[in-house]
């Protein structure tokens, strides 16, 4: 603890504050197309600018049926995780505005977007025949960048003017071009599934943005 001495009480007190809104952090929980997140906000030595560092986790799980007819059904099994670490600033250009600009790296530690195909019953659909065991088992994922940088803009305070504040943010990442993986035995074995899967990732090889929105409350720890 320090103690000083000013004959001019208004400067003292404004630096005094200046120095503890330098050191204020907030946390902050999410909920989104992110799904739901945790994060941590600090001052930046520049009054206009934030840092911030999180994570979120999403996943996503199903198993359907889809049914060719009363004797046919085929099993697909889709997976979705969208797991990720951040690193973010956060600038204001206004000064009483709460309008911000948002730009960051994310880590995808966890990204899975997949589907499994197989079939208990086989399949037997306009005079196609093939038994379960013919028609084997698919599995696909596509895959993107594991480091992948995003831009957005937000409304609210990062650090809440009182202990509590509500943020809303619109953004989008750069992914890369996805890539397809594919491990299959069974029906496709007598296609050109190989060769067709280069020119699918030709024909998506502009899906390479993935929007975001999510939503925030804040609470300011300290002074």
């Amino acid at each position: 603890m320090a103690f000083y001495l000013c004959p001019n009480n208004d400067v003292c007190a404004t630096a005094d504050s200046t120095n503890v809104h330098k050191h204020n952090v907030s946390i902050g929980v999410s909920l989104g197309t992110n799904g739901l997140g945790l994060e941590l906000a600090k001052t930046s030595p520049y009054k206009k600018i934030f840092w911030r560092v999180g994570t979120t986790y999403l996943q996503y799980h199903r198993l359907f049926d889809v049914n060719l007819n009363t004797k046919s059904t085929i099993n697909i099994e889709s997976d979705l995780k969208f797991n990720q670490i951040f690193l973010a600033t956060q600038f204001y250009p206004f000064k009483k505005v709460s309008f911000h600009l948002i730009g960051g790296v994310s880590y995808l530690y966890n990204f899975n977007v997949s589907a499994f195909v197989d079939t208990n019953t086989g399949i037997s659909f306009e005079g196609v025949e093939v038994n379960a065991e013919d028609f084997g088992e698919i599995s696909v994922k596509v895959d993107w960048n594991k480091f992948v940088p995003f831009v957005g803009f937000g409304f609210g305070r990062v650090i809440p003017k009182r202990r509590l504040s509500f943020n809303g943010e619109i953004g989008c990442y750069y992914m890369g071009s996805p890539k397809i993986i594919s491990e299959y035995f069974g029906i496709l074995d007598t296609t050109n599934a190989d060769e067709l899967i280069p020119i699918i990732e030709r024909n998506i090889k502009d899906y390479s943005y993935l929007p975001f929105i999510n939503f925030k409350v804040r609470y300011r720890i300290g002074n």
